[in-house]
């Protein structure tokens, strides 16, 4: 009889055990992720799995929501004046950054201030270059006074995060934010750990840890989510695995068509690439459908332009480069080239991306041209890419190409609007064209005819090779909850406060 109250007490600890293990696994938010950080500096970062984590700890003025369209953030609200050179911000009044410092209309300044000095390197600069001065009337009130009337300039600044003034380290290793979590720590090329910040303006997250492990391959990342390893992903999957997981009640399946594409880039500075008919015979090899059908599983659509076929700029009438290996054999012989050296192809670790170029590689051999394709880790394809002339063709994608200004002036403009200009586009016409488009109203007749005679150029001389456009989707267990699908895929965690665990 004595036996008894200690099993009972035996009992009791084991549950209190097993609860307190339950409760330590829901503290803790698992997301897969594609690739690895490049920074946490917004003002730097491009690439879309830097800013899935740079969105989950600093925030900017005003975000898309889930309809893509903008919410306030950390403004309240805003104002344009009747001729659009003036935007006035209303501020929170309740936000502190990571550290306790207040956050101020002078964080604002001081982020849009060093994303427009030359000198500080800020790779999306030509998006802000329409911001003459800033002025800061008060703590909670800021100004932006524009040179130019810019249909598109609050689209861009829902992609820039503030950053804080007062601090002094290295914001690009290790950020301060005003965001629902805040930087933890990094284990490079394994994960990153962000903590619950509990005075967040917009109350604090139930989930104390979010952990971004980073998972590159994409059969890998599906086998660690269905042993139950990561809670959740947004990105590639394996294709051929969709239609079972949709099936599957044990998982969520969500699809929704996405903001991007993904393109072969030609470097136009170097022969044989400089020739026009040479890109347009390329462009013929590709076998777009198949590509859809076979490698992504129908997840996406055959790409066209630069513009989203959803979009009223897109331009139905531009050339359409169908599956043609004796239009591109006909195209070669007539530019005259001799191919002595094999081009080279860079693209980055991503199971769908190296299949495309094998795919290449296979349909540029059966004309006689020789592919040397080379796979480099995110960061070091990205820096290749984006800071030297070393490659003829990449395999890269655009994503939240959200207007047609966003989706064109930094890739094809040649002047200083052309930050993402890694093809080395030059067309005067073109620039002259985007020039006028960026401070014309996007509701006007003139605004559709800039930016389809922009895409049929473009399309023309073919500096990139459009592939696909892309489908998101996103994969979680029922034990999630607060979470959805986001069609603006570095978006989709900026709610990580409102998503629940109860596993």
């Amino acid at each position: 009889m004595k036996r008894l109250p200690l099993l009972g007490a035996l009992f009791a600890a084991c549950a209190l055990l097993l609860f307190g293990a339950a409760q330590a696994q829901n503290d803790r938010l698992i997301i897969g992720a594609t690739a690895e950080v490049s920074g946490f500096d917004p003002r730097i970062a491009t690439d879309v799995p830097s800013f899935m984590v740079i969105n989950v700890i600093l925030e900017p003025l005003v975000v898309f929501d889930d309809g893509l369209g903008l919410q306030p953030r950390l403004a309240t609200g805003w104002e344009i004046s009747d001729d659009g050179l003036t935007i006035t911000f209303d501020l929170r009044d309740d936000v502190v950054w990571h550290d306790g410092e207040p956050f101020t209309s002078a964080d604002v300044r001081f982020t849009y201030e060093t994303v427009l000095d030359p000198d500080f390197g800020a790779q999306n600069r030509s998006l802000y270059v329409a911001i003459d001065s800033i002025d800061t009337p008060d703590d909670y009130t800021v100004v932006f006074n524009l040179n130019r009337a810019t249909a598109f300039l609050i689209n861009n600044m829902a992609r820039m995060q503030i950053v804080p003034e007062h601090v002094d380290h290295d914001r690009n290793v290790r950020p301060v934010g005003t965001g629902p979590y805040a930087f933890e720590s990094q284990v490079r090329d394994d994960r990153t750990v962000l903590r619950r910040f509990d005075d967040y303006w917009g109350g604090a997250g139930t989930i104390e840890f979010v952990e971004f492990r980073i998972i590159p391959e994409n059969a890998t990342r599906l086998l660690a989510f269905e042993a139950g390893e990561i809670d959740a992903t947004q990105g590639q999957l394996p294709p051929e695995d969709l239609p079972r997981l949709e099936e599957d009640p044990a998982f969520v399946l969500e699809r929704t068509p996405g903001t991007g594409y993904t393109y072969l880039g030609f470097n136009t500075n170097v022969a044989p690439l400089d020739e026009v008919r040479v890109r347009q015979a390329l462009n013929h090899l590709i076998p777009r459908e198949a590509i859809v059908a076979r490698v992504l599983n129908g997840n996406g659509f055959p790409g066209i332009s630069m513009i989203l076929p959803t979009m009223p700029w897109f331009n139905p009438d531009v050339r359409i480069y169908d599956y043609n290996p004796e239009l591109a054999q006909s195209l070669l012989e007539e530019a005259g080239l001799d191919f002595d050296e094999p081009l080279r192809l860079y693209t980055n670790d991503n199971a769908v991306r190296i299949q495309i170029a094998e795919i290449l590689n296979f349909e540029f051999s059966q004309i006689g041209l020789e592919l040397q394709t080379n796979v480099e880790e995110f960061g070091a394809f990205l820096q290749r890419v984006q800071q030297t002339d070393d490659f003829d063709m990449f395999i890269l994608g655009w994503g939240g190409q959200l207007d047609p200004d966003r989706a064109t002036i930094r890739q094809f403009h040649s002047g200083d609007p052309g930050s993402a200009n890694y093809t080395n586009y030059n067309n005067p016409r073109v620039d002259e064209l985007l020039d006028e488009a960026t401070v014309t109203d996007p509701s006007s007749e003139r605004s559709i005819e800039l930016y389809r005679e922009i895409q049929a150029i473009v399309v023309e001389e073919s500096p990139y090779a459009f592939i696909n456009y892309t489908e998101e989707t996103a994969l979680y267990h029922p034990w999630i909850g607060g979470w959805s699908v986001h069609p603006y895929s570095p978006n989709t965690f900026q709610d990580a406060h409102l998503i629940s665990k109860n596993r």
